[in-house]
Formats: C-alpha cells, sequence, structure tokens
C-alpha cells in the first residue's frame, strides 16, 4: 500500500472508531507505533483523526497497528478515492475557469532569500510579451535580483539573477502551485512587497508558478 500526506476521511473515522474500540488514547497508539516523541505524535493522530493528513509512513504504521476488519479497510480506501477523484476533478475546472480570466501582467522579484516582491508592468510595455519582457529583464537586473513575468495566468517568463537568461513556461493546473510569500514568525498569513514597499497581503494568487521555475 501507498499512501501519500492526504486527507483520508473514511479511513480516519474508521481507524479512530478502532482505537476506541480497544480503549486506547493517541498517546498511547503513538507509544504502540515506537513514536520517541509521544506528545508530537499522538497530537498527529489526533489531528488525522479530525481530517487533517498524514504521510505514507505514520499512516502504514496506524493500520498496521490498530488492524481494522479488512473489508471495512477496502471500503474506506475505495470511498475515499472516489472522492479525492471527484475533489480534483472539481479543482480543475475551477482552475482552468481562474486561468482564463484577464490579469494585469506583474514582475515577481526574488530581492534575496526569503524576500518577495511583485511589480506592476506599466501599461506602456504590455503591448506585447516581448515588450514586457523587456522591461522586466531591466527591472530584475536593477535589483540584481532573479524572478518571473506573469503575462496571463498561464504565461510565465523566467530569468536568472540579473534578469538574463529568459525562458518562457507554461502554467497548468498539473504543475501550478502557489509560491513567493512571505511570513512572520508561526503567522500562517503571507504577504509580498509592493514596487513602493507597502505590504500585500492578497491579490497575485500568492502567487501561481509553474514548477519548472526555480525560487531557490
Amino acid at each position: 500500500m501507498s499512501f501519500g500526506a492526504r486527507r483520508t476521511t473514511h479511513l480516519s473515522r474508521l481507524l479512530m472508531a478502532q482505537r476506541k474500540k480497544l480503549g486506547l488514547r493517541p498517546g498511547q497508539v503513538a507509544a504502540l507505533l515506537g513514536a520517541t516523541n509521544i506528545s508530537r505524535v499522538g497530537s498527529l493522530i489526533g489531528c488525522f483523526e479530525v481530517g487533517e493528513p498524514i504521510t505514507d509512513q505514520w499512516l502504514e504504521k496506524l493500520i498496521n497497528a490498530l488492524r481494522p476488519d479488512p473489508e471495512e479497510l477496502r471500503r474506506c480506501l475505495e470511498l475515499d478515492q472516489e472522492e479525492a477523484e471527484q475533489q480534483l476533478e472539481a479543482d480543475r475546472r475551477a482552475w482552468e475557469a481562474w486561468a482564463d480570466e484577464p490579469m494585469d501582467a506583474y514582475v515577481w522579484v526574488r530581492y534575496m532569500p526569503a524576500v518577495y516582491g511583485v511589480r506592476d508592468v506599466p501599461k506602456a510595455f504590455c503591448n506585447s510579451r516581448e515588450q514586457a519582457e523587456g522591461w522586466a529583464s531591466r527591472e530584475l537586473r536593477r535589483f540584481r535580483a532573479k524572478g518571473y513575468l506573469q503575462w496571463t495566468r498561464r504565461e510565465q517568463t523566467w530569468f536568472d539573477q540579473y534578469g538574463i537568461n529568459p525562458r518562457r513556461l507554461p502554467v497548468t493546473f498539473e504543475n501550478s502551485r502557489p509560491i513567493g510569500g512571505m511570513q512572520v514568525g508561526q503567522s500562517q498569513r503571507r504577504f509580498l512587497l509592493g514596487s513602493d514597499g507597502q505590504v500585500i497581503t492578497g491579490g497575485y494568487g500568492l502567487l501561481q508558478a509553474g514548477q519548472s521555475g526555480s525560487t531557490a
């Protein structure tokens, strides 16, 4: 069996019911799994039971330790797989609709490690993608930075540091992922720096980027 980090609603409920049937608390199950940090792993199990993702490693161990009914296990796996496929298709349709919406071109800038910003491309340089790429290259060279031009939600041009070596990359549902937000401390809110130094906490998708581009 192979599981990635994912939400498994039916399976998590089955394993929670089995744990309670055995009269075990999450911390006791963590001990059965051989965890060195009982509190942390017990918390992980508790979070999984209420719908949070869990990794392949711990899910395998949970199933082996709790030994739920094989038929119920199979049924729950099938239900979770069916629902996951339905959710994936719904996410794909939503992304396609979002990607077709018009947007203003902008440049994502990596000023230094963990410090990112965005700069709107001036309308005067938006008559063609080539023109916008030239402006983006000059801006990145000015900041001695790397980054990319988001021309449309489906089209990006990535640049190395100093705005050199441009390469056009398509963005699809399969390779899109949010990148580029900064965080302070334990806060879950992400933000960017605007062209005049203002903090941006929304918009820009925070941000959708093709996986072929590197943010390192």
